[in-house]
């Protein structure tokens, strides 16, 4: 009976997606996201993930909403090599030329998008 209760419970909340809240650092995000970084040779995420994140399905993961700190973990993966799933590693490159804070900047800005 209470596992019921727990159940019907949690099924009737509603999500609350985290926002972030520094506007600098999604004013940055989305500058990276969408233009890429030409000085370091960052491309726009949007030309392989999409405009809205929504990702491209057996291409490009879906960034839109995803939590930051996964976001942020799995670049910094990518970048030392402790990621390597992808495909003529695409992401190892890109993640090595951006730095912490660039990282840290799309992830709060794909967190975001809807």
């Amino acid at each position: 009976d209470d596992m019921l209760n727990l159940a019907a419970y949690f099924s009737a909340q509603q999500p609350k997606p985290r926002q972030a809240k520094d506007a600098s650092l999604i004013a940055a995000g989305q500058k990276i996201y969408k233009g890429g970084n030409a000085g370091s040779g960052v491309p726009a995420c949007a030309s392989c993930h999409g405009p809205s994140g929504a990702g491209i399905p057996s291409l490009f993961p879906r960034l839109a909403g995803q939590h930051s700190k996964y976001v942020l973990s799995q670049l910094k993966n990518f970048r030392s090599g402790d990621r390597v799933n992808d495909g003529g590693k695409m992401m190892q490159v890109i993640a090595k030329k951006m730095t912490d804070q660039e990282m840290k900047a799309v992830a709060e800005y794909v967190n975001g998008l809807r």
